[in-house]
């Protein structure tokens, strides 16, 4: 496996796909518990954390239409500046505005645009397994700053929480000079693909529709990672009464190993000869492992299996975006990353509310035990559906 073949702008390119994991590993920690302190009930922290995702579902497929229809870069830099300035409105404290703003920066999803445009960087240099790994990795590294910064609330308190959300509001930003930059020194194509029309009937004439229904066990992923990640904090929080700084460092630590796990994607992919087992293998054992967390009790071997499971699921993510990537036509690639999201994020916006529910009224660990089985069914639907997809259609596993 090379990176060098990425280059310089890949790497801008990669750097801005992943600068948002600053506010992944920070929100990650504190949002629910910032949510608490601001006097938002449990089981509402869980209908907002649904709602949002049921928000990024809708983004998804309005930005995944526009950017196969208009110029991605100017698309790109008006949705990060609004994304960046809903961010700072969450630093008010104010719920109804908190909540709002929150909201919103799901709907102005920002993500698709520039999947897209890294996507089409990496098939025309054919680095797709590296580019999204190391996309993958630095999003992960920036996301150990993130949690490491979550810290700040013990200390500062709510000076702590608006610090944090004015260094998000600052990394959504920067990613607007580094796109700018690298798209000097690329094919003017990627900027534009683009269809004539804007038209729901085109999605039944797609022709990666094939792919599309292939993968809809991803809703089950969705919900299950709805019920429960929103909220892990929180159960940590609830039932072993750990501090957010100790959280922080928690997170930060999973999140530095998750960095090195998914350099080691593509290897593994290569190992498999297939992307699609390696995917498979990870999340079996990521679900696995997330089925016994609730069963212990040794807090130091629970906070490592913790780390385990985030690892491996992961891992499989940066090689699934690959292979989505390696299979779509260029003019499609925006509508399909788009509905890819969509099919993930409409029953994601389910499962916080009932995940929070549940905690409300004292069930702590049943949400890890439904998220274990809807994660274990999707797993057995992904082999089934797309064993055969690298076969039928040529996929370059690198060199």
């Amino acid at each position: 496996m090379s990176f060098r073949r990425i280059g310089r702008v890949g790497f801008l390119l990669v750097t801005a796909n992943s600068l948002s994991g600053i506010i992944w590993g920070a929100n990650s920690v504190i949002l629910s518990i910032y949510m608490l302190n601001i006097g938002i009930s449990t089981t509402l922290i869980g209908i907002v954390l649904g709602l949002f995702s049921l928000m990024n579902a809708l983004g998804s497929l309005v930005v995944g239409y526009l950017t196969d229809f208009m110029d991605r870069v100017r698309l790109f830099t008006v949705l990060s500046i609004i994304s960046g300035s809903l961010i700072l409105l969450m630093a008010t404290g104010v719920p109804i505005i908190v909540s709002i703003a929150y909201l919103l920066a799901a709907l102005f999803n920002r993500y698709v645009v520039l999947t897209a445009i890294v996507g089409e960087f990496a098939k025309q240099r054919n680095v797709s397994d590296e580019a999204f790994s190391l996309s993958s990795s630095f999003n992960v590294v920036f996301s150990v700053v993130g949690s490491a910064m979550a810290v700040l609330p013990s200390y500062l308190g709510r000076l702590g929480y608006e610090l944090i959300f004015i260094a998000e509001a600052i990394a959504i930003y920067l990613t607007i000079p580094l796109v700018l930059n690298a798209m000097r020194h690329l094919d003017p194509v990627i900027v534009n693909a683009r269809i004539e029309r804007i038209s729901l009937k085109d999605l039944s004439r797609l022709r990666s529709s094939w792919l599309i229904k292939r993968l809809l066990p991803e809703a089950l992923i969705g919900l299950g990672a709805g019920v429960i990640i929103p909220l892990f904090s929180l159960w940590f929080y609830l039932k072993f009464h750990i501090n957010i700084a100790s959280l922080g460092i928690v997170y930060a630590i999973s999140n530095a190993t998750l960095a090195l796990g998914t350099l080691m994607a593509p290897a593994i992919s290569r190992i498999l000869h297939s992307r699609v087992i390696s995917v498979v293998t990870l999340e079996g054992l990521a679900t696995g492992v997330l089925a016994i967390m609730p069963s212990i009790y040794n807090l130091p071997l629970l906070l490592a299996l913790f780390i385990v499971r985030n690892t491996l699921m992961n891992m499989a993510n940066p090689l699934l975006t690959s292979l989505i990537n390696e299979l779509v036509p260029r003019e499609e690639r925006g509508r399909v990353f788009g509905l890819w999201n969509m099919i993930s994020s409409i029953p994601r916006a389910v499962g916080p509310g009932i995940g929070g529910y549940l905690m409300d009224i004292g069930y702590l660990d049943l949400p890890l035990y439904i998220t274990s089985a809807l994660y274990a069914t999707a797993v057995v639907l992904f082999y089934a559906l797309l064993r055969g997809v690298e076969k039928g259609v040529r996929v370059v596993h690198g060199t």
